[in-house]
């Protein structure tokens, strides 16, 4: 899932507040979740393009509750996973 990636600098470590910083920027009706239409329009925002596929690859992939949305732990599962860092805690 390389959509993210090209629009966020997880390269670097990333620490709990600066993950709910991210989660809260794609979290934009403020509802604690982010759907879909939340990632669709933050990617728009950002001038980047997302494909049904690519949407429908990372919610199958860290949509764990399976509820069409991604909790903070989901997302943060997801960033890291795009950092490469499964060590954070």
């Amino acid at each position: 899932s390389e959509f993210l990636a090209a629009t966020l600098d997880v390269t670097a470590t990333l620490n709990q507040s600066q993950l709910i910083e991210i989660y809260n920027q794609f979290d934009t009706d403020n509802s604690g979740s982010i759907s879909q239409d939340n990632i669709i329009e933050v990617m728009t925002k950002c001038g980047e393009g997302i494909t049904k596929e690519e949407l429908s690859e990372v919610m199958q992939k860290h949509d764990l509750e399976q509820d069409g949305q991604l909790s903070f732990i989901e997302f943060k599962a997801l960033l890291l996973d795009l950092q490469g860092n499964a060590n954070y805690q």
